[in-house]
C-alpha cells in the first residue's frame, strides 16, 4: 500500500477525533449514554482503510465497507459493543491516520453504502475476506467443518492468478521441520487441509499461520538443506477475494454485483430492516 507523509484535513481529523471517540466510548464516565448514541459510520472509514489498500477501485472498497459494517453489526448481536469498539481501537493506532493516504476515498465508500449490510434470509452472517485466492475461493462448510457456514460457496476467481503476489516461495531449513512431512488432504479449491508431521496430524490453516506462509494452497519441495513452500494466493481463501473483485470492477462490475458473485444467495439490505 502506498502512503504519504503529510495527511489532508480529513486525515488529521481521523488522527485526533477517532482515537478520542474510541477512548471516550470505551472508557468514558458516561459510557452507557455514548454507546447508545455511537454511530459506527463515524469510525468505519478508518476500519475499512485498515482492511484494504487505497490502490483498489472505489467499487471494491465499497464492497469491503459493506462487509466491515455487516461484521460489526453481526458481532454486536452476541458481544458487548464496548468490547468490539475496544478491539477496533487497539488495531487503529493514532500514527496510522498520520501515515494513511486518501482518507476521502474510504469516506466516500462508506457514505455511498451507508447503512447497507449483507444478509442471508434477513440474518447477518460471518463474511470472510482475503487478498488473493488461488483461482477459486473455498467452501465454508468444508473448510470450517460446520453446516453453519454452508452459505459460503466455492466460486471461481481465475483473475487472481494474474496478481503479482499470486506465487510466493518460502524457504525453511529442513532441520527445523519434522523429519517426515507430508501433505495428506486438500479441499476442492486445492488448499491443504491436513498434513502428517512424523505421523501426527496437523490442520492445514494452522500450519500455514504457524510458519507465516502466504496461503495454505502450497506444495513442498526439498532443495538442498531447505524445504521450499510454494504458495498460491494470499490469505485463507474464504469469501471475498479483494483482488478478484477488483478485477471485475475494472471490467464494469459494481460493488453489489461483486458481492453477489462471492456471496451467492446473500442480499444487500439496510441494517434497519435487520435490527
Amino acid at each position: 500500500m502506498k502512503r504519504k507523509i503529510i495527511p489532508g484535513f480529513t486525515g488529521i481529523l481521523w488522527m485526533y477525533l477517532i482515537p478520542y471517540l474510541c477512548t471516550v466510548t470505551v472508557n468514558g464516565a458516561e459510557t452507557a449514554l455514548i454507546n447508545r448514541k455511537f454511530d459506527v459510520e463515524l469510525i468505519l472509514p478508518a476500519v475499512v482503510a485498515s482492511q484494504i489498500s487505497d490502490d483498489y477501485e472505489l467499487e471494491t472498497i465499497k464492497a469491503q465497507a459493506v462487509i466491515s459494517r455487516s461484521e460489526f453489526y453481526r458481532r454486536s448481536e452476541t458481544e458487548e459493543k464496548r468490547k468490539i469498539l475496544q478491539e477496533i481501537c487497539e488495531k487503529l493506532h493514532p500514527t496510522y491516520y498520520l501515515l494513511h493516504i486518501n482518507s476521502s476515498l474510504y469516506e466516500k465508500a462508506v457514505a455511498d453504502t451507508a447503512e447497507k449490510v449483507l444478509t442471508l434470509q434477513e440474518k447477518l452472517k460471518l463474511l470472510p475476506y482475503h487478498e488473493i485466492s488461488a483461482g477459486r475461493t473455498r467452501d465454508g462448510e468444508d473448510t470450517l467443518k460446520s453446516s453453519e457456514y454452508s452459505y459460503l460457496k466455492s466460486v471461481e476467481s481465475k483473475m487472481d492468478k494474474n496478481a503479482e503476489e499470486y506465487f510466493k516461495s518460502t524457504y525453511i531449513k529442513a532441520r527445523q521441520m519434522p523429519e517426515n512431512l507430508k501433505i495428506e488432504k486438500r479441499d476442492q479449491a486445492e488448499y491443504v487441509t491436513e498434513l502428517l508431521a512424523d505421523g501426527k496430524k496437523i490442520e492445514g490453516e494452522a500450519f500455514r499461520q504457524g510458519l507465516g506462509l502466504s496461503s495454505s494452497n502450497f506444495t513442498i519441495q526439498k532443495i538442498g538443506d531447505e524445504l521450499r513452500f510454494l504458495c498460491k494466493g494470499k490469505g485463507h481463501g474464504l469469501g471475498f477475494s479483494q483482488y478478484g473483485g477488483n478485477e471485475l470492477v475494472k471490467k464494469g462490475s459494481t460493488y453489489a454485483e461483486i458481492l453477489e458473485i462471492y456471496f451467492p444467495g446473500m442480499k444487500i439490505t439496510d441494517i434497519g430492516e435487520v435490527k
